[in-house]
């Protein structure tokens, strides 16, 4: 009856810890894909998530770099709140949603947000277009 109340206890903190050895489930095969701009944190351990989809999951919020193009997913809903230059790169949307940009970004051309999506300037965003 202890072991009942001391697992309850646990799963209403969030952490369980088992002490008995995990059984994966049987498969011929278990893939990892990791993208070329992973790194992987410094901890004891990884944790692996598995799902259905093996396609590489990317970051469109967070600045594409120094001559690269950028493309935001208006569905991440982006809030861009640190500068950018793309030197000779350009900036384009995709997708249905909205992205805010309240940073300065420096591009060569900048594409349409499409018409099922809204791109915010605030008065913090400047989109610099040479």
């Amino acid at each position: 009856m202890l072991n009942k109340y001391l697992l309850i206890a646990l799963i209403g903190i969030g952490m369980l810890s088992l002490v008995s050895p995990y059984t994966a489930p049987t498969y011929d095969d278990v893939n990892f894909t990791l993208c070329s701009d992973y790194t992987p944190p410094v901890y004891d351990s990884i944790n692996f998530t598995l799902g259905t989809s093996d396609a590489c999951i990317t970051d469109t919020c967070t600045c594409a770099g120094l001559n690269q193009n950028w493309e935001i997913n208006m569905s991440d809903y982006c809030v861009i709140i640190d500068d950018c230059n793309l030197g000779t790169g350009t900036l384009s949307f995709t997708g249905i949603g909205n992205c805010t940009i309240n940073a300065v970004i420096d591009t060569t051309d900048l594409g349409d947000p499409g018409s099922n999506a809204t791109l915010w300037i605030n008065s913090e965003g400047i989109i610099n277009i040479n």
